[in-house]
């Protein structure tokens, strides 16, 4: 379906051994430079598939030249040079879209259904977890440090619930006398559900040390107003209300990747399909270093929502 609507036109790498290669496979030009892959030809957008390098120099002068950009990886944490990138493209009403898989998982496309016909809106959300290695291949993309892996978790939080949060708090937890068990636990606290009244809030649970036999998906369970679900993979839900339950297994449905693409390519054609953007990798960012200083700390400190 993609290779319909996405045709690689030029490549662009600083290896250019390695712009040839690709240029083989997809039968496409190589280019010397960002300056000529925008000025010479009519391309609809851009893939970045290698944003942190060059001080974002690409996002910067493909945002001036009102160019949709899909970005993939790790975006790093200078907030001062993410918000100025953000405030270009904002100005200039261009689509610059972080890659965000958590969102597009088969198993959160799926909740979102079931949010709409059994389980109502979440209330709270429970995630275990551990860390990964700084070697460790993690399968979410611009995710394998520890700050990137909890940017993508409370992003994921926060896309769920759909509103600010409004409170952090970390504290540090022992189940074990010899700490194998030890536990950091991160809180986010949002605005009380508005028809329940009930506090809506997220727990992020990790792990010192991850076990063996542990899979490093987290696991995940949601409690909505009408029921609850719970995914241990990206392609598997359990949920369960008053009146029925089910495991529904959701290998067939198309992959995180896939549907990234294909939302990017109809807002990069002028649709309103509402993506992420950079303003998301801020605020995660800013969470991420609150939880930090919370637990520093040893109080919940509150969260200042950007008026961008």
């Amino acid at each position: 379906m993609m290779d319909q609507r996405i045709q690689i036109k030029a490549i662009y790498d600083p290896v250019r051994s390695r712009a040839e290669q690709a240029a083989v496979y997809w039968d496409a030009d190589v280019v010397s430079g960002i300056g000529c892959l925008v000025s010479r030809y009519p391309l609809d957008a851009f893939l970045l598939l290698h944003s942190h390098w060059m001080n974002h120099y690409p996002l910067k002068i493909l945002s001036q030249q009102h160019r949709p950009v899909y970005i993939a990886g790790s975006l790093g944490e200078d907030l001062n040079l993410l918000e100025s990138i953000h405030d270009t493209a904002s100005e200039k009403l261009v689509t610059l879209m972080p890659e965000f898989s958590r969102r597009y998982s088969q198993a959160t496309t799926r909740f979102f259904e079931l949010v709409v016909t059994r389980l109502g809106n979440p209330i709270s959300i429970q995630i275990e977890t551990c860390c990964p290695s700084k070697d460790q291949q993690v399968d979410v993309p611009g995710q394998k440090n520890e700050t990137d892996f909890l940017i993508g978790l409370i992003d994921w939080c926060c896309y769920l619930m759909r509103t600010k949060p409004v409170r952090v708090q970390t504290t540090i937890h022992s189940d074990s006398s010899d700490h194998s068990e030890d536990y950091r636990q991160i809180r986010i606290e949002y605005s009380n559900d508005p028809v329940t009244g009930a506090a809506r809030f997220a727990l992020i649970k990790i792990k010192n040390e991850q076990r063996t036999a542990e899979t490093l998906f987290p696991r995940h369970r949601i409690v909505c107003r009408n029921g609850s679900a719970e995914f241990h993979s990206p392609d598997e839900i359990h949920w369960e209300t008053e009146s029925s339950s089910m495991t529904e297994s959701l290998k067939s449905d198309r992959r995180e990747l896939e549907v990234m693409l294909d939302h990017f390519c109809r807002r990069a054609v002028g649709g309103i399909i509402p993506v992420a953007n950079i303003q998301d990798v801020c605020q995660a960012i800013k969470l991420v270093k609150l939880s930090g200083d919370s637990l520093k700390s040893g109080s919940s400190l509150e969260f200042e929502s950007d008026s961008r």
